[in-house]
């Protein structure tokens, strides 16, 4: 049985190339998921933060590969907010005038003065107040909890998490890890070039 160790170490070059173009690189990756190359890459950050400190190498060919995988994290995971927005839909306007966002954030805010008062009222030791404010802020929590607004959230949130994970256990079709012509491929083929590898697409990077 391996070692956490060496099995840190394997799972830190699976990112890393050796030999041959980007693009013989990138289709060695169809069929693996982009969750796989998250995981490969939170590993690979792992074992550079061991070895040499937080923040990882700070120059050197660590550093290369580190910034290499970081490149082809953002490459493959690149239509992330396809499957969540950068703008929820919970966040518009329509939205909150639909599900009574404005009675919502009342109680949010009155929950939020009702807790300090909490607090204020623990530190003097006034159990009665104490009890009188908790009951309250039960009643306010339970009042938000139930509210349509957060029962939207709670569904839309819901609705992301589903596309994400199906995005990213997904297997990568060849198509998809063509060139893209973005700066985010432009980004991946110079990484890849410190490296001391070379693209079939661009030559001069």
């Amino acid at each position: 049985m391996k070692s956490f160790k060496v099995y840190l170490e394997d799972r830190t070059t699976a990112l890393v190339p050796s030999g041959g173009t980007l693009e013989d690189f990138l289709r060695s990756l169809e069929g693996k998921t982009i969750k796989q190359i998250l995981d490969d890459s939170s590993y690979m950050s792992l074992y550079m933060s061991n070895k040499h400190g937080i923040g990882g190498a700070r120059e050197g060919s660590d550093k290369d590969a580190m910034d290499f995988a970081n490149k082809l994290v953002r490459f493959v995971n690149r239509d992330i907010f396809k499957h969540r927005p950068k703008e929820r839909e919970y966040e518009t306007d329509q939205f909150k005038k639909e599900n009574d966002y404005d009675s919502y954030r009342e109680a949010r805010f009155k929950k939020t003065r009702l807790s300090m008062d909490r607090n204020k009222a623990r530190r003097e030791d006034r159990e009665d107040d104490i009890n009188k404010l908790t009951d309250e802020i039960d009643k306010l929590e339970d009042f938000m909890s139930n509210h349509p607004y957060q029962s939207g959230v709670r569904m839309i949130e819901k609705e992301y998490d589903e596309a994400v994970h199906n995005y990213h256990n997904t297997p990568l079709t060849a198509e998809y890890l063509l060139d893209s012509s973005s700066d985010r491929y432009d980004d991946l083929v110079a990484a890849f070039a410190k490296l001391g590898g070379k693209s079939e697409t661009v030559i001069d990077v």
